[in-house]
This record gives structure tokens, C-alpha cells and sequence, in this order.
């Protein structure tokens, strides 16, 4: 456990093994409803998903597009955000004769995709099109967690420390630009250099683990408490709870500020194999 903690410490591939494999796969798209991968028997990644038909982009998108490489020439300083304002601002002083041409290009394309689209969903078996199914909701999940780690760190929520064994690989991390495999190797050496520490070194990196963790249950409390008190209730009731409310709380709550209770609900107990039928 430990290990693949560090591993996604110093190593973090952005893609997953269902939208893209190295080698025959490495030009497969990795956003939209594309072909996804599996491995067979011999190891090697095949299509269990044929691809879907490209959605055409619609009439706007279409311009921007157009005009983007030309506004970055125009406009070498700007980031790609100023430059979707500026194409935004292209579109609004556009003639309505370019618009309703370049809106008849998008119809036409949109009824051969609609074609396209129909015989692709025709074409897809029932457990290919659970996969798609499911694809789709982890991609959901992906982005609900990606806006609550956004959202929570324009709250500043105090960063998690490190614990002892994490501690000892980041001050002995391996030289950056490492390959997949040479990187997994430098991981296992660390792990096999803490099991042979000696136990006045392990026992350094412990207490600075437990001094940091206890000054992150400080800091965590104090934020916490501001949440509630600006009725960021959400922030903190959804897996982030670390400590009970303190008495900072509950004056806010006094206030008129809805307080959930932090206590955590106990789970229903498993049935003894005596009790099963």
C-alpha cells in the first residue's frame, strides 16, 4: 500500500488502461465515447469498443477554431483564455451572412453524424454498450471529485501531511525524468532501503510525521469552523470531516447557521453465520 502511495507520489500517468495503451493504441482519443482497450490472454490490448463517430462541432466552436491560430500570431502574450475572449469577441461583430453559412456547414455535418451515430449504437452489443455505460460514469465520477478537490483547495483546506514512510521518499526521491519502468524500480529500492533503516532513523522521520499530523489537526479544526461559520457546510460534511465541530461551531450555530452533526453513523453490524438462514 505504501509502495503504490509513492508510486503516485513521484509517478502519475493521467491516463487510464480503458482509454489508451502504449504502442497501437497510443493515437486512440482519450475524451469522448471512443474505442476503449482491454488486454487478452497474450497480454496485448485490443478494441472492445469500436469508435464512435465524431460529433461535429458546432457553429461557433467551428469559428473559434478558424480564427485561433491567427489571434495567437496577432497576440503572442495572450494566454488560451484571452484568446477565447477575443474569438468571442470576433463572433459578436460578425456579419450575419458568414454566421448562416457557417451555420449550414454544421447542419450538413450534423445530419451525416446523426447517420454515422445511428448505425454505430445499432451495431453495439449489450455489454458493449454497458461498458460505454460505465465508462461514462466513472468519467462523471472523475469530474465531480476533480471539482471538489478545485473547489476545496479555493477554500484552502489545509494539505494533508506526508506520514514517516512518505517522508523518507520524498528527502530520498529519485533524479526527476526517469522512465515508467526505471522510476517503479527506484520506488521498490526505497522500499526495501526503510524496511532495513535503522530504528533511530525510522523513528526521526515517525515524530516529524506526528508533529506535522498534529498541526494539520489544528489547522484543520480552524478552517473547519470558518466553513461553518460561512456556511460552506458542504465543504466539510462530504468525507472531509477530520474532528468534531468546536465550540466556534456552535456559537455559529446559535447564530442561525445550520450545524450537521459530524458524529459519524455507526454501520449496520454483518450477520453471524449462526444467524444466516
Amino acid at each position: 500500500m505504501q509502495l503504490n502511495a509513492v508510486a503516485r507520489l513521484f509517478y502519475s500517468p493521467r491516463l487510464l488502461l480503458s482509454t489508451r495503451q502504449p504502442g497501437s493504441l497510443s493515437s486512440v482519443p482519450s475524451c469522448g465515447l471512443h474505442a476503449t482497450a482491454t488486454l487478452n490472454d497474450a497480454g496485448t490490448a485490443t478494441k472492445s469498443v469500436p469508435e464512435k463517430p465524431k460529433r461535429p462541432m458546432n457553429t461557433y466552436i467551428r469559428f473559434a477554431q478558424s480564427i485561433r491560430s491567427s489571434l495567437a500570431s496577432a497576440n503572442p502574450q495572450a494566454s488560451p483564455t484571452d484568446i477565447s475572449k477575443l474569438a468571442a469577441v470576433k463572433w459578436q461583430s460578425l456579419d450575419q451572412a458568414t454566421k448562416a453559412k457557417l451555420e449550414e456547414e454544421y447542419k450538413r455535418e450534423q445530419a451525416v453524424w446523426l447517420q454515422k451515430n445511428a448505425k454505430y449504437l445499432s451495431q453495439l452489443t449489450d455489454a458493449q454498450k454497458e461498458e460505454i455505460k460505465l465508462e461514462r460514469q466513472q468519467r462523471n465520477e472523475g469530474k465531480v471529485k476533480r471539482e471538489q478537490k478545485r473547489m476545496l483547495k479555493e477554500l484552502g483546506r489545509p494539505k494533508r501531511p506526508m506520514n514517516a514512510y512518505l517522508r523518507f521518499c520524498a528527502q530520498n526521491k529519485p533524479a526527476p525524468g526517469l522512465s515508467k519502468e526505471d522510476n517503479k524500480m527506484q520506488m521498490k529500492n526505497l522500499g526495501m532501503q526503510w524496511k532495513r533503516l535503522p530504528e533511530a532513523e525510522r523513528e526521526r522521520y515517525t515524530k516529524e510525521a506526528e508533529a506535522e499530523m498534529k498541526r494539520y489537526q489544528e489547522e484543520m479544526k480552524v478552517w473547519e469552523d470558518k466553513m461553518l461559520a460561512s456556511e460552506n457546510v458542504i465543504a466539510v460534511r462530504k468525507k472531509n470531516v477530520l474532528l468534531p465541530p468546536s465550540p466556534a461551531s456552535v456559537k455559529a450555530k446559535k447564530g442561525g447557521i445550520p450545524v450537521v452533526d459530524s458524529a459519524p453513523v455507526a454501520k449496520p453490524k454483518k450477520p453471524t453465520s449462526a444467524a444466516r438462514p
